[in-house]
């Protein structure tokens, strides 16, 4: 089932699971393809491997609301991520794959978008295509405890970086995106192809990048605010034997996530 056959947007601003709303309606994007969204600062973020039985759900905590989605790729011929990847400053894969799109989670839980060849982070800059440059962002990375893991990058700067490709696959997408404004969240399409996926969400939301997550056969959604929960993808956690890894996203309302270098 796709976000379109759900209920409208599980909003930071109009949390269907929230007894209080942190802003005004007219603060927020309202658009049915949106899974998750939350304002700037607000939003944590985990990069997570997942064991060799699959997901094991988390226990709701009070005034959290959090959502765990499929990441990375994970390959076809072992249970483990493709490209680079980065936990906790751990490289389970330090060299990157083609894509170029890199998200990268600092040790304080702030997630960011970044084109490859242009990684910003405080007032250093690495470039993930050159030999030298990746090992000093892997070295970095394990000095800091950061996180990182590599897609296709849909949307770059505000401009949409794909091309309509005959005969291209249509499935339904899930997009990390982030806004002008700080806002990160999760959009989600009915199937198209990847150009298709970004046209919809540059008319919907404008984001500055839009980031590809792994769906398919290895689409694990689950949403929770508190007690409540719902599963918003295919598999169950009973389904997720084959599955690599999770990002979880995390926002309490109104608290803002101080940065660290």
């Amino acid at each position: 089932m796709h976000a379109f056959a759900r209920p409208l947007a599980w909003l930071a601003c109009l949390l269907p699971f929230a007894t209080t709303m942190p802003a005004t309606a007219a603060d927020c994007l309202v658009d049915p393809g949106i899974l998750f969204s939350s304002c700037a600062g607000e939003t944590t973020a985990r990069l997570v491997l997942t064991g060799e039985h699959g997901v094991e759900p988390e226990p709701g905590i009070p005034g959290l609301h959090r959502v765990t989605v499929t990441g990375a790729y994970t390959s076809g011929e072992k249970r483990e991520p493709e490209g680079l990847f980065i936990v906790a400053g751990k490289a389970v894969d330090p060299v990157p794959q083609g894509w170029d799109g890199v998200a990268v989670i600092d040790a304080s839980g702030r997630l960011s978008l970044h084109y490859a060849k242009r990684v910003d982070m405080g007032d250093e800059r690495w470039n993930l295509r050159n030999k030298r440059s990746r090992k000093a962002f892997a070295k970095t990375a394990a000095q800091r405890g950061w996180s990182a893991f590599q897609s296709h990058m849909l949307v770059i700067d505000g401009k949409n970086d794909t091309r309509p490709r005959e005969g291209a696959p249509r499935f339904t997408r899930r997009l990390l995106y982030t806004l002008a404004d700080g806002t990160i969240g999760l959009y989600e399409t009915p199937p198209m192809t990847l150009h298709g996926a970004a046209t919809a969400i540059m008319d919907a939301l404008s984001p500055v990048m839009a980031f590809n997550l792994d769906m398919g056969s290895y689409d694990y959604c689950r949403r929770d605010a508190g007690q409540r929960v719902e599963d918003c993808g295919t598999l169950l956690p009973s389904q997720t034997g084959k599955l690599s890894n999770l990002l979880v996203l995390s926002q309490v309302p109104g608290k803002k996530v101080a940065a660290t270098e």
